[in-house]
Formats: structure tokens, C-alpha cells, sequence
């Protein structure tokens, strides 16, 4: 059968950023005929990492704020199904409290091809741009369907989105800044070559590989109440970079992986921890598990630099995911104890699909990381300010109807002690077996969260 990928199909020009390099949609390989015409699955979904650096300091210092968002962005994800005007919502809340004071605020560029294909396939970055001129059949190969369904403008949306991630990691990596954020990434469950979960691009991945330029061990904790499926895939044959995700595990539930324990592949082999969370969760019980899993894993796996993947689809008014009964405030502690390791911390956002409540959490999230929370309950008058009635409080916005709480806190308690006895496991197995994933360096969380100013070789 003859490739319907035949030809020499360019972007549109309409569809993409006129900086970036147009290349051409290429005739994947020969597939067999039950599949004839469709692109191939890529043979590897790992990323490639860059070489770990071989000198580093991250010692505790002031954290200055870098603070990414993008007009064009929030104009392009208004024809999303889902929380059309959360970015808007988001930084007009985050601006109108005054948290950007001092800060520096950076408009996205959009990521460039070859920035792109640090991970993105060149026939899945080209679907994006030519989804128009493709079969209904040829876009679902891609995940260009249902909750993915493309769009006009989504190649530079998918380019924006990484490219506002690939500029706080780079903050992070030249020194400019202790904390980063994005709040407009966090797009966990695309693949190479496959749009899932209203995610076109994995911004996570590409910033994580950005960051690997410079440190040496990453931790990547997720706090959506979906797996984060992509970057856990994406990293899995490494141990230079550990995953670990809080998220709902359950039949029907997207995207149904991430069942209790420790995953990985070879060198990464017990370096993906996760922790199913049941329906209601309450702030009590999250904080608690963050504290101790999360805690135990950046006093274990003693990280240069982290991702903290802040998704807000835990809140218990959340429309979609509707599982959990999470308030801003245990959103906001999580983040801080992320924070208190002295690290740099690129925060990015995620899930969280009534722009309201999501607007109102962030907000209370970077507040706390920057020093100025609690914030005044009265929201402050401004562009958005009639999306917050009738109370117009920030408590108002958060008010909720609890789901019924099936969580057991003794078992999830125990489950992270034995996620952390398979991380111990994993740390201490000898180098060479981890192959070139990279060892442990031998430095440890100092008193109070700070980190020893000298660090051991990896």
C-alpha cells in the first residue's frame, strides 16, 4: 500500500511561529500491513540525557524569583476544552496580589524544532503542525483525538508551553534563580509521539533535560491527581533522575497506571516511587505522606535540583477529576516543604479544571514560597474579579463539598515506608550495576533543610 505520507508536505505557514524551522512531514518505516500508512511506534520512549556535569554548587542562598507566562499562550488555550481562561485567571490573580514585586517576569519564547526534539519525534512534531491535512485515522495514531483534539495554533501552543518551561529550567541552570516558575506547564502525560491527557507537549521532560545540562540528580515529585505517566516513562532507565507521584490509582480512572511501588529499568530500577492516594484525601493525610515520602527521598537520593509538578485537580471542587478534597492551603505546605530543602525549584502547574479554585490555589502557592503568606482573604479588584462571586474571598472560591473519605492512614503510611525501603535498596545497590544512570552523591540534608555546601562525586 502506498504511504499516504507521500510527497513533500510543509508546515503552514499559519500554524507555526515564523522563527522556527519548517521540516518537512517524513514517510515513516515500513509498518506492517495491518497498520500500513500509519507512523510507526517509536522503538524508545526513555529520553537521552545529556552528560551529568562534573562540578557543581547549589549551596543555600536567597531564592529570587523568575516568573514565565505568555500572553499568546493564554489566547491560543482559550480553544481548549477544559479551563479555556485559566491562564488568564491565573496570572491576573497572582499580579493583582502584588507576588510579582521584585520578580523577574519573562514573556515565553517558543521552544525551537530542535529544542523540540530533545524528545518529540520529527513525524509527531509534524502531525502537530499538519494535523489539518491528515486523516481522522492518521490523527488518532498521534492521540489528535477526544481530550487531545487538535486545534488551530497547536503547534505553537504545544512550542510555547516547553519553551516557557525550557526558560525557568535555564534560570535555574545559569544561576539567575533559586525558583522558577511556570505555571502554564506541567503538561505530564504526553509521549514522544503521542498526545494523551489534554498534554500535546511534555514541557516536564524537556525541562528536566535542560536541567540534567547542569545537575547532576533531579527529583521530580507530582502531586496531580493523575499518575504522571509521561515523565516516569520518559526517565525510566536512569538514576539521575528520580520520580515520585501522588496521584489516584483506580479502574476507569486516566491514566490507570501508576500502581503502588517502585518502577524503573535497568540503571533506573527502583527510581520511579509511586503512592496511590484514595477517594477524599483529606490535607491531613497528604501532608502527612508528602512529608514522609517525599522527605525521606530528598534526604536519600540527595538531589541537585528540583521539579515540583504542582497539578490542582485535588481540590475537592474540582469538576473533572471530582476524587479528592484538597484545599489550597495543603497545596501550599507541600510546595513550602519542597522549598525548605534549599534547593532550586522549578514549579510548574498541571491539572486543576475550575480556573477559579486552580487561580485561587497558585496563588496561595507561590505566596507561600515567596514570603508573603497568608494572603488577605478579600480578593483584590481587577480585570477577573467578577469570576470570584459572589463571596469574592479567597475562602469563598475554596468552599467545598467534601467527598466521603476512603483513605486509610495507617496503610498509607506503611506503603511509604516501603517505598523508601526500595529507594534505600535501589541507592545502595553497587555503582556498576546501575550502569551509566549515574550513582549517589554521598552529601546529606543538613539540619533544617539546607544543604551541605560540598557534594561528593557522582
Amino acid at each position: 500500500m502506498k504511504s499516504p505520507y507521500s510527497g513533500s508536505f510543509e508546515f503552514d505557514q499559519d500554524d507555526v511561529p515564523s522563527q522556527q524551522p519548517l521540516p518537512r512531514l517524513a514517510r515513516p518505516a515500513a509498518a506492517p500491513a495491518a497498520t500500513a500508512g500509519l507512523p510507526p511506534p517509536s522503538p524508545v520512549h526513555a529520553a537521552a540525557l545529556p552528560p551529568a556535569p562534573t562540578t557543581l554548587d547549589v549551596s543555600p542562598g536567597p531564592r529570587p524569583l523568575v516568573y514565565i507566562k505568555s500572553d499568546r499562550l493564554a489566547q491560543l488555550s482559550a480553544q481548549l476544552p477544559v479551563n479555556s481562561d485559566r491562564s488568564t485567571l491565573v496570572h491576573g490573580l497572582i499580579s493583582a496580589y502584588g507576588l510579582l514585586k521584585g520578580a523577574t517576569v519573562e514573556e515565553a519564547v517558543p521552544a525551537s524544532l530542535v529544542q523540540l526534539e530533545d524528545f518529540h519525534s520529527r513525524e509527531y512534531l509534524s502531525a502537530l503542525a499538519l494535523h489539518g491535512r491528515l486523516s481522522e485515522r492518521q490523527r488518532a495514531a498521534y492521540g489528535l483525538e477526544d481530550d487531545c483534539a487538535p486545534f488551530p495554533g497547536l503547534y505553537e501552543h504545544a512550542a510555547l508551553t516547553a519553551g516557557g518551561s525550557l526558560q525557568a529550567a535555564a534560570a535555574l541552570c545559569s544561576g539567575a534563580a533559586r525558583l522558577a516558575v511556570h505555571l502554564d506547564g506541567g503538561r505530564h502525560h504526553a509521549r514522544k509521539a503521542r498526545a494523551s491527557g489534554f498534554c500535546f507537549v511534555n514541557d516536564v521532560v524537556l525541562a528536566i533535560l535542560r536541567l540534567l545540562s547542569s545537575f547532576r540528580r533531579v527529583l521530580y515529585l507530582d502531586v496531580d491527581v493523575h499518575h504522571g505517566d509521561g515523565v516516569e516513562e520518559a526517565f525510566e532507565m536512569t538514576s539521575r533522575v528520580l520520580t515520585m507521584s501522588l496521584h489516584k490509582q483506580a479502574p476507569g480512572f486516566f491514566p490507570g497506571s501508576g500502581r503502588l511501588g517502585a518502577r524503573g529499568q535497568g540503571p533506573g530500577r527502583g527510581f520511579a516511587l509511586n503512592l496511590p492516594l484514595g477517594d477524599g484525601l483529606r490535607d491531613e493525610l497528604f501532608l502527612r505522606a508528602f512529608a514522609k515520602l517525599a522527605g525521606g527521598v530528598a534526604e536519600a537520593f540527595n538531589p541537585d535540583c528540583i521539579v515540583l509538578q504542582c497539578g490542582v485537580d485535588g481540590l475537592a471542587r474540582d469538576p473533572l477529576a471530582g476524587s479528592w478534597a484538597l484545599t489550597p492551603r495543603g497545596y501550599a505546605a507541600a510546595a513550602a516543604q519542597a522549598a525548605a530543602w534549599g534547593r532550586p525549584l522549578l514549579l510548574l502547574g498541571g491539572g486543576g479544571y475550575d480556573s477559579p479554585s486552580a487561580a485561587v490555589a497558585w496563588a496561595g502557592v507561590l505566596a507561600e514560597l515567596v514570603g508573603k503568606a497568608p494572603l488577605p482573604d478579600d480578593i483584590p479588584e481587577h480585570d477577573h474579579f467578577e469570576r470570584y462571586g459572589p463571596g469574592f474571598t479567597l475562602s469563598s472560591v475554596s468552599k467545598r463539598l467534601l467527598p466521603h473519605d476512603t483513605t486509610n492512614p495507617a496503610a498509607v503510611m506503611r506503603d511509604c515506608e516501603m517505598l523508601l525501603a526500595e529507594l534505600h535498596g535501589a541507592v545502595e545497590r553497587p555503582r556498576g550495576s546501575r550502569g551509566s544512570g549515574g550513582g549517589m552523591a554521598g552529601g546529606h540534608l543538613a539540619a533544617g533543610g539546607q544543604q551541605c555546601s560540598k557534594r561528593a562525586k557522582a
